[in-house]
């Protein structure tokens, strides 16, 4: 299981593909950027069972989004937002 991450060098930030059990994943900051949802958003919606919590975490226990997990996670996103400005009243 080889499992690489970011490299912090000279105060940047570059992103080095990490794999776990041979799937390119993404680290939770990662993920919730490309799916556009801040981060204690994302686990109020885990806790109150809207969303799915990532299957997969690294060696140190940190979430671990798949490609595909990434993908399922903006499509919920949307659709939450979408409902939720529905909803709202305009005074």
């Amino acid at each position: 299981m080889a499992c690489q991450g970011v490299s912090h060098r000279a105060g940047k930030v570059r992103n080095v593909p990490t794999t776990l059990q041979d799937r390119i994943v993404f680290s939770i900051g990662e993920a919730l950027a490309k799916a556009r949802v801040s981060r204690s958003t994302y686990f109020r919606w885990v806790r109150t069972g809207r969303i799915p919590d990532t299957q997969f975490k690294d060696r140190n226990g940190h979430r671990v989004f798949t490609e595909e997990e990434v993908e399922i996670l903006d499509s919920l996103a949307n659709q939450l937002r979408e409902s939720s400005a529905q909803t709202r009243l305009d005074f």
